[in-house]
């Protein structure tokens, strides 16, 4: 069976194409990291079925993060027939660097280029057809969100198998995994010849309101003020569906359970009762508010909110030896511990990780705070 390597840098819509291509569930979200384990389904590909692997988002092949190292360690050691290079349109001055290294190393791949709706709201059209004869590769532009061009994109890896008659041993890779001073004046050449940007780039919405939210004095404060009218808004918002819920299993009991369980002897009264009926519904009674909680922060996580939190946090989490994506699960644990916790494994390092840990049960879970 075949075996194809999906790869890219963080946030470049990589996991959306994942999901898109292969009907699975790997999470997806708006900050870096946030596919550290490897996920893999079969797909259908040129007739055949072929496992597509989605390995983790990395800027470079060379760094020595958690991400980089499984990365390298999956290509050094596992045999590859295809590797599809996801890269973000609109920043491909920046990140044509990894489909460089790629490359070099010798491994058949197809890049294909997403996001290409906003790059063209930034003016910036991009010549496939150049690319790829500079490149060596087939190059195709996509919107793995819309699902524009992943059709078209299977196709091409299809045929991009079928042409590989030899497969680069996984030894071969190891060798070449070494720095290569002359891929960033190549990619500048590249982008050069290929890509055209405009005088001015036009600044979408995100842009003006990123000088607002990651402003120096601002943003903190900004960042603060939202956060607590988040969580004024799930209390102001669950309180009443909390205490309705409370009103609901209180009348169930008055009105229909202690009157059809009143001829059972009182120790087994009280075990159904007061043992487990109440402990259900004094558990079922917190579901709003926790529904409420992972509802709104789900909807920052998409808004992109959440890295901007990470990277507004970081100078200040450094102090305690965590960076902003420590705060970012402390926030999480606000909603649940458990899930918080679990997140824990996009942390860099073992030690981040371990103390990332420690200072997460600190957060009072929602139902703690009642």
């Amino acid at each position: 069976m075949k075996r194809v390597a999906l790869l890219g840098m963080p946030n470049t819509g990589k996991s959306t194409l994942f999901n898109r291509l292969s009907g699975a569930s790997a999470r997806v979200g708006n900050w870096p990291g946030i596919t550290v384990d490897l996920m893999s389904a079969k797909i259908l590909l040129g007739g055949h079925i072929a496992e597509l692997v989605d390995l983790p988002g990395l800027y470079d092949l060379h760094g020595f993060s958690d991400d980089e190292h499984v990365v390298r360690h999956f290509l050094s050691h596992h045999a590859i027939d295809l590797v599809l290079i996801i890269l973000n349109s609109a920043q491909i001055d920046r990140q044509l660097s990894l489909a460089l290294q790629i490359r070099a190393l010798g491994l058949p791949a197809v890049l294909l280029l997403n996001m290409e709706d906003e790059a063209k709201r930034a003016g910036i059209t991009i010549d496939a057809q150049a690319m790829s004869k500079q490149l060596g590769m087939p190059v195709r532009t996509i919107s793995a969100k819309y699902g524009q061009g992943c059709p078209e994109a299977l196709q091409l890896a299809a045929q991009t198998l079928l042409q590989q008659p030899n497969l680069v041993t996984p030894e071969t890779i190891a060798g070449k995994l070494e720095m290569d001073n002359a891929i960033e004046q190549e990619m500048h050449q590249i982008i050069d010849r290929t890509v055209h940007f405009p005088l001015q780039l036009n600044h979408s919405l995100t842009d003006r309101l990123d000088k607002v939210l990651l402003h120096p004095w601002l943003g903190l404060p900004l960042f603060l003020l939202s956060v607590f009218m988040l969580f004024q808004f799930i209390f102001t918002v669950g309180a009443p569906l909390q205490e309705g819920m409370a009103w609901l299993f209180d009348s169930l009991r008055s009105e229909a359970l202690e009157p059809a369980l009143a001829s059972l002897p009182t120790w087994l009264n009280g075990l159904l009762l007061d043992g487990l009926y109440t402990g259900f519904s004094t558990v079922a009674a917190f579901v709003p508010i926790i529904v409420l909680f992972f509802l709104v922060m789900s909807m920052v996580e998409d808004s992109g909110y959440l890295s901007r939190a990470a990277f507004l946090m970081d100078t200040l989490m450094a102090k305690m030896g965590l960076d902003g994506r420590g705060f970012v699960m402390m926030l999480m644990g606000f909603g649940c511990n458990v899930p918080a916790l679990m997140g824990t494994r996009v942390m860099r390092s073992r030690p981040m990780r371990l103390l990332t840990m420690l200072t997460i049960p600190l957060s009072l879970c929602s139902a703690r705070l009642q």
